[in-house]
């Protein structure tokens, strides 16, 4: 026990140093970089060396309890902006998964469901084209443009203020027209009966989605010392558009490998709760998982639409 809890201890020390303390000395470093050269001397090396060669023939640098103290200090330094980049980390979840009721999500749920609207419109357009050439190359080309500009948006029309809420909540709408099935209801049922290989993806992709949130935190961190150095704009930018690429792989992985989980084990779920399924799942059988899943007495009306 006391070998499993050593090395437990160990994993845990070095995950911690590998979020938190790692990622928090490069912004401490960054700080110090930006109140040292400020915007005049942005650029200029010359002003680092200079503090550092004050710095080293400074009588305190040379006492071993002034420099343990630096030590700590720098540490604690860095687990703090760790622990304020994941607390950021976590309000950019909260922005992603939002539904879009606020003022402002609102506004942006609005937009993107417009720029889909136009994109459908698009598709429209592109096959009746397509239908009235008779499905000319050209004419399937600019159909297929279309639909993978639409596709980009969302595959299902959009509601969400974010590309990711979107792309989540549209497997939620997809299981529903498919099976009838309330994925929120049915998830932590059919998360208990699904293999561990599995099990195992599924949590990759998550870990890869809060991964990208915390780089979006650190990015976010970055972007206001702009205002004493211009580079860290440049720098938190780069993070940015970082973070989104590694978000947006993330979701589309764990979106498909959520779908593909209710495909392969749905009908597994029915048959344990005792509903009666023969050969694939269907809507009527997965409409009598919902309402038993459910345990509530709300309208059932909106999963038999």
């Amino acid at each position: 026990m006391i070998t499993v809890l050593s090395e437990l201890g160990k994993q845990v020390a070095g995950r911690w140093v590998a979020l938190l303390v790692l990622p928090g000395a490069c912004y401490v470093i960054t700080v110090t970089v930006a109140v040292l050269l400020g915007q005049r001397h942005a650029l200029d090396p010359g002003v680092l060396t200079a503090w550092l060669d004050t710095v080293a023939v400074a009588p305190a640098s040379g006492r071993f309890g002034t420099v343990l103290i630096a030590a700590a200090a720098f540490t604690a330094a860095s687990a703090a902006t760790g622990l304020a980049a994941s607390a950021a980390a976590q309000l950019v979840e909260r922005v992603w998964w939002a539904s879009g009721e606020e003022p402002v999500l609102r506004a942006l749920a609005a937009s993107r469901r417009g720029r889909w609207e136009r994109a459908e419109a698009d598709v429209s357009a592109a096959l009746e084209a397509f239908t009235a050439s008779g499905g000319t190359p050209q004419t399937a080309r600019a159909l297929r443009a279309a639909i993978v500009r639409r596709d980009a948006i969302c595959p299902e029309p959009a509601s969400r203020p974010t590309w990711i809420g979107d792309r989540l909540y549209c497997v939620d709408e997809r299981v529903h027209t498919t099976y009838h099935l309330d994925l929120t209801a049915a998830w932590p049922r059919l998360w208990l009966l699904v293999p561990d290989a599995a099990r195992a993806e599924l949590a990759d992709a998550r870990a890869g989605i809060s991964a990208s949130a915390r780089l979006t935190g650190w990015g976010l961190m970055y972007l206001p010392l702009a205002a004493l150095w211009w580079p860290a704009a440049v720098l938190g930018l780069g993070v940015l558009i970082t973070a989104r690429h590694r978000a947006r792989l993330s979701v589309g992985v764990q979106a498909d490998l959520v779908e593909a989980t209710v495909d392969l084990y749905g009908r597994d779920l029915v048959v344990q709760l005792g509903i009666d399924c023969t050969g694939r799942l269907g809507r009527e059988a997965g409409e009598a998982a919902t309402t038993l899943l459910r345990k509530d007495r709300t309208d059932q009306s909106r999963f038999t639409g």
